[in-house]
């Protein structure tokens, strides 16, 4: 049996693939090239130093570092609660923005002034409130609530990651909303209104009717938001703790203060970094997926 292809495809293929060239030449020259070269020098390979080690040294050095894993479940704690948190306020805020009537729907649009802020402005801004010489802890010693502003909760630095969890949330929100919003767009409201009539109440129809519709987007936004939050620098670098501190401090404390003969190091954390991220992708969307599943057998 004989098969014989179709030169026709192959023309088409290429064709294609020549047209789809000036995006995809950055994403493999920068991407896929950056990745490649994050692994090699994990592995001793193309690096500053001539590295006189084994391949797997630096991993095995990382994995025996109890300070990494206090790193990496302090950076998973952060950016869990940060994606959670922005993706839960942002589906309860886009349905309300969503219910606003159309007079009102222009001055709603304020809740995008975060999206054009940098993270390290979002940083700041949760600083100046937040901090114990901030706005708030000023306003509640005017008041008398407090003697001094020392006395003020030290909600930054209290070893919880509260100040970049409030960062990362008031960044993100938005972002969700943006992605949960563009699906209501598209919502049939005849559904709400039916349910109304048969007696439903609102609660019942936002859990049982909306919900289930605005799914995709919200786990969209999660992923992105996790990861994002997982791995960022900049507001870790202005509200992190100094113990056991984000995972991207860690890198950058390898990669800029430490001798190059450490560089496999910091390379080998953002290939496992990456790794993880690929993981965790995976992961969830399997398991979203079985479960919807079994939503729709029942």
């Amino acid at each position: 049996m004989s098969w014989t292809g179709n030169p026709g495809s192959s023309k088409i293929t290429l064709g294609l693939i020549l047209r789809l060239s000036p995006l995809m030449l950055p994403f493999v020259v920068l991407f896929c090239g950056g990745v490649f070269l994050t692994v090699c020098q994990s592995l001793g390979i193309f690096t500053p130093l001539r590295h006189t080690g084994g391949l797997v040294d630096a991993y095995a050095v990382i994995l025996s570092d109890p300070s990494f894993f206090a790193s990496a479940g302090f950076s998973f704690g952060v950016a869990l609660a940060s994606a959670a948190g922005s993706v839960t306020a942002a589906t309860f805020l886009a349905y309300r923005v969503w219910q606003l009537p159309n007079a009102l729907a222009g001055a709603a649009l304020v809740y995008k002034i975060p999206l054009i802020l940098p993270h390290i402005a979002v940083a700041f801004v949760v600083l100046i409130f937040w901090s114990q010489s901030g706005i708030l802890s000023s306003l509640a010693w005017h008041l008398g609530l407090i003697q001094s502003m020392p006395d003020f909760p030290n909600v930054l630095y209290s070893g919880w990651g509260l100040g970049m969890i409030l960062a990362y949330t008031l960044k993100g929100t938005p972002f969700a909303m943006l992605l949960i919003l563009a699906l209501l767009v598209r919502f049939d409201v005849r559904q709400i209104q039916t349910a109304a009539m048969l007696g439903a109440s609102k609660r019942r129809i936002f859990f049982s009717i909306v919900l289930p519709r605005l799914a995709p987007a919200m786990h969209t936004s999660f992923i992105i938001l996790f990861l994002y939050s997982f791995g960022a620098f900049d507001i870790p670098y202005i509200l992190s703790e100094s113990r056991p501190g984000m995972l991207s401090l860690h890198v950058f404390d390898l990669y800029f203060k430490h001798d190059l003969a450490r560089r496999p190091e910091a390379m080998a954390i953002l290939t496992l970094m990456f790794c993880f991220a690929v993981l965790f992708i995976i992961a969830y969307s399997r398991t979203v997926t079985h479960l919807e599943t079994g939503v729709r057998k029942l």
